[in-house]
């Protein structure tokens, strides 16, 4: 059903692009207006004109600069930004928390959700689902085709005072191509070692009526990404224990171990190492040889524009954006680790186990302690180093799921010019962005019901009022034992080795697995629908350096969220593991859903509407100083109430080759409907249980907007072909919307042996303080200690010319972080400090400048101090030749001075640099071939003690990559 929808939808929408091209543009091809050229409005400014080199710290990125550079992804040239750090965009589903196929920017590591993304000077609808570990909002950068991109603008200062919620750390706008006429084709291919290469292929059309006054453009583009499993980069992303006790290894394993229930001991399976395992000491299986590094992925994507002069005072703006992202098999661990143990109760006489002993001594087998009446208890999960049977991922036996996304936008309005040079714009926008992730677990309950040999589909009930399958005849009739022991694996899944205790007759077929596992499944819905106005102009009176300039507006907005999870993920309807059980009673004690591992969650729809006001003035003082003031009120309603946001921007020219510029303002953010409301789960890795475990997270209808306080000093150097920026910038936080890390909680917790306030926050099976029984931590979204950060950004190009009959351009690129200092925070009343197993005195704070830090596990994410690049440009005839040397400075592992935590003391994730080359001709007949080599050396990301061992927020882990790209033009 979801895939008829997705196909319905996908239908509609490209209908809807190729009719608004198509129809509008022939209805009105013949109007007889003549064209006028547009003013230059830089982001950051609504007043016409507004110069680049203004009060305003922007980075502009041309379509000659993405050439230039190889043509990266939008993923990769954000990830490149040097004012950029902490981004999605990778696939590692340990750290993406179920956003695969998305990216963001991040801004100064403000987070996703502090930067606002604009297309054209409009707004975007958030992506459908938040950062798991952060409950951020943010938009999915990958929606834009980018053959159609003829700019982006990088604001890197906050901006609320002009835009509204989101503008903290700065706004990156997208800009259209204008001024296209006739037809482009383009298609690339990335060669990468191990996997099929990714290409990608592009068309894009433009046309110019004959009186220039309808122009029209349209861009599709289709990007494939190919499967990179962790195998094929085994000398890093999988290490041994020894190397990275972190790197993917769980002690929840299958084969796993058992305890008997008569004489209490442990017993454990005796094929772990054979089939792939290690005791260390009890089997452990690492499960990201299931995973991959790059998902299989296609990305496709329609942009349409139309732009029509009316009359010469006259214009009309229309686009239409489609994008739909597919990640058909998103593969996983064979099964998920249970988060309670003790109902899989194993019975003496389970034929696996009289099997097992059969073949290992028989009645001298150390396994008969498990086959008295009393039975034992299984310490494992379903599916491991054997694979899932029958899973559709091959001899692997990874266990498949899927994500995928779909966008559609809609923008539109008129601008132009009053009689007295009055400019106006107003402007319509609606977009929906929709999401759905599917993700296979274990039943609680039919997994205790299969391993007493009362499993399978055909398996008959026969009293349904009493909890669980009841059924006199266990294996037979219809209803089959699952069988928890290493008599059911033929062979292990990854290194192939038979296994010689394997026997056929207790193998778990793939009808049993498929009837013991189901999808979880949710659907999320972002929309946003926002009416703007704003009237530009000149006052009548003029000051040393020209005419005063003016822009007043208004915005109104709409947000809708809405939340679907399918039945079986619905606590509203399936709250517990067993249909009988009742929420908040014996085995239910907490409503978590029928899944081992997966928690449910609740449906939601919720929406808002937020009006807002604003005004700017530009005040040219001299020709050589001029000053810039804006203010926005902007109202939520309700608790959330308003803000007011005031900013000044000053610029003086100092001399011909020296400008100063400086700005102070405050900003805002809005917390989300999302964050004020309702409740999410995540899965997140604990420290202080070495496991991932369920995180519930709830709003808060309490939480107040966050404000920053932020100021920007720099200077602009430009003699001759020389030109140099250096910028100062410091933000001061107050409220930020955080999420409480469940990390510390629990360390607290059991630092105290439970007893503190923050007990309540801990739910453990059984129900005694041990870091082995944390079932599931509870954290709110709240809003946090003051944060305060400060930076400095460098640039500089020097072009010489005539060399050796080109021009040859050399230029830098470097930001360095100086500080990140968070205060302190209290939940229920206590300090959260991170304490260090096994909780000796000296706490480790969370507070403090996180500044060169991993940051795992304090709610922020990595933030390596330097940052930079150095490129050689040489430009001859119509050839272009570039070099990049790339820059990320070591940052410090804080969990190494955690006693226990697997980090060794003294630990950092080492600095790197990376080269690439970029190679682009402009060939006779309208054609462009390019040729790069990215990461020529074939670096490696850096060791970070991470599931996959490298840090995905600012590492790549594909390796060198060879692109091949051919453009073609015709008039």
């Amino acid at each position: 059903m979801m895939a008829n929808k997705r196909g319905e939808l996908a239908g509609a929408s490209l209908r809807a692009i190729l009719t608004f091209v198509f129809g509008a543009g022939a209805a009105l091809a013949a109007s007889p207006a003549a064209a006028q050229d547009e003013e230059v409005v830089v982001t950051g400014s609504f007043i016409g004109g507004t110069p680049e080199t203004a009060a305003l710290p922007v980075q502009v990125i041309t379509a000659q600069d993405l050439a230039e550079q190889g043509s990266p992804t939008i993923t990769e040239l954000i990830r490149d930004l040097s004012v950029s750090s902490g981004i999605d965009g990778n696939t590692n589903q340990f750290t993406s928390n179920g956003l695969e196929g998305l990216g963001n920017v991040n801004l100064r590591g403000l987070g996703p959700s502090r930067t606002l993304v604009l297309l054209n000077g409009h707004r975007m609808a958030s992506a459908p689902y938040l950062i798991g570990e952060s409950a951020q909002a943010f938009v999915d950068t990958n929606l834009i085709p980018a053959n159609a991109i003829g700019r982006i603008e990088v604001l890197k200062d906050g901006a609320a005072a002009i835009y509204g919620s989101d503008a903290i750390a700065g706004v990156v706008n997208f800009f259209t191509r204008r001024g296209f006429d006739g037809f482009e084709i383009g298609g690339d291919y990335r060669y990468i070692e191990g996997s099929d290469g990714e290409y990608s292929i592009n068309g894009l059309w433009g046309w110019t009526s004959g009186g220039g006054n309808v122009e029209l453009l349209a861009a599709v583009a289709h990007q494939h990404r190919s499967q990179l499993d962790t195998l094929e980069r085994s000398d890093w992303a999988l290490r041994p224990f020894a190397e990275n006790p972190l790197g993917g290894w769980s002690a929840i394993s299958n084969p796993g171990r058992f305890v008997s229930l008569s004489t209490f001991t442990t017993h454990h399976d005796p094929q772990c190492v054979l089939l792939g395992g290690i005791m260390a000491p009890t089997c452990r299986y690492r499960y990201t040889e299931f995973d991959n590094l790059i998902e299989d992925e296609d990305r496709y994507q329609a942009y349409a524009e139309l732009n029509i002069e009316l009359s010469p005072d006259v214009r009309f703006h229309g686009e239409a954006l489609y994008a739909y992202t597919d990640i058909p098999n998103w593969e996983t661990s064979p099964s998920y680790p249970p988060q309670v143990l003790t109902s899989q109760f194993v019975p003496g006489n389970h034929p696996g186990l009289l099997s097992l002993i059969a073949q290992t001594g028989g009645g001298a087998s150390p396994f008969v302690p498990l086959s008295t009446p009393a039975g034992s208890l299984f310490i494992g999960r379903s599916f491991a180093l054997g694979g899932f049977p029958g899973s559709s991922a091959g001899d692997f036996g990874a266990q498949t799921g899927y994500r995928d996304y779909e966008a559609f936008r809609i923008s539109g309005g008129l601008s132009g010019e009053f009689d007295n040079g009055v400019g106006w714009d107003i402007n319509g926008t609606f977009m929906e962005d929709r999401g759905a992730r599917l993700t296979y677990d274990t039943y609680i309950q039919r997994f205790a019901d299969a391993l007493r040999g009362l499993g399978g589909p055909n398996c008959v009930d026969v009293d349904p009022f009493t909890r669980g399958i009841q059924n006199p005849t266990p294996g037979a009739g219809g209803c089959l034992y699952y069988n928890p022991f290493s008599t059911a694996i033929p062979q292990g899944a990854v290194n192939g080795v038979p296994n010689p205790l394997f026997d056929p007759a207790v193998a778990n077929s793939p009808e049993l697995a498929d009837w013991l596992t189901d999808p979880s499944f949710t659907e999320a819905v972002t929309q946003l629908a926002v009416l703007d106005l704003v009237i530009d102009g000149e006052l009548g009176w003029t000051l040393g350096g020209g005419p005063v300039g003016w822009a007043i507006g208004g915005q109104y907005r709409v947000d809708r969220y809405e939340l679907d999870p399918s039945d079986n993920t619905d606590l509203s309807v399936t709250p517990c593991p067993d249909p009988l059980d009742t929420p908040g009673v014996g085995p239910c004690a907490n409503a978590t859903g029928p899944y081992a591992f997966l928690a449910g969650t609740l449906p939601a729809n919720l929406d808002r509407d937020v009006v807002a006001y604003f005004g700017e003035v530009r005040l040219p003082f001299t020709a050589a100083f001029e000053a810039i003031l804006a203010a926005r009120f902007e109202d939520y309603g309700g608790d959330v109430g308003s803000t007011f946001d005031p900013k000044l921007a000053l610029r003086w020219q100092v001399a011909p080759w020296l400008a100063l510029r400086g700005s102070a303002q405050t900003s805002f953010r809005g917390p989300t409907l999302q964050q004020l409301q309702g409740q999410f789960t995540t899965l997140q890795f604990v420290g202080p249980t070495n496991a991932f475990k369920a995180i519930d997270t709830f709003g808060n209808p309490d939480l107040n907007p966050e404000r920053a306080l932020s100021f920007n000093f720099g200077a602009i150097f430009e003699t001759g072909n020389f030109v140099g920026t250096i910028d100062y910038w410091n933000f001061e936080f107050e409220d930020p919307v955080i999420v409480e890390p469940f990390d510390a909680i629990l360390a607290n917790v059991l630092a105290t042996g439970c007893g503190n306030a923050l007990a309540s926050r801990v739910v453990f099976s059984p129900n005694v303080c041990a870091g082995g029984n944390v079932a599931r931590v509870r954290t709110n979204i709240v809003n946090g200690p003051t944060i305060e950060t400060s930076g400095i950004d460098a640039s500089a190009e020097y072009t010489f010319d005539d060399v050796i009959g080109g021009e040859l351009t050399l230029g830098v690129g470097y930001s360095h972080l100086i500080e990140y200092v968070v205060g302190p925070l209290f939940v229920e009343g206590v300090q959260i400090t991170r304490v260090p197993p096994p909780y000796p005195a000296g706490p480790f704070p969370l507070d403090g400048d996180l500044a060169g830090h991993l940051n795992r596990g304090t709610g922020f994410r990595s933030m390596p101090q330097d940052k930079g690049e150095v490129f050689v440009n040489y430009r001859f005839g119509d050839h272009n030749l570039r070099g990049i040397a790339r820059y990320v400075s070591d940052y410090e592992d804080q969990r190494g001075a955690i006693v226990g935590s697997g980090v060794p003391a003294g630990t950092s994730i080492d600095e790197q640099w990376t080269y690439d080359v970029h190679y682009n001709w402009d060939m006779p007949w309208d054609a462009r071939f390019s040729l790069s080599v990215m990461n020529v050396t074939d670096e490696a990301p850096p060791l970070a003690y991470l599931d996959l061992n490298y840090d995905p927020y600012t590492h790549d882990p594909i390796g060198r990559v060879i692109r091949v790209g051919v453009t073609k033009h015709f008039n």
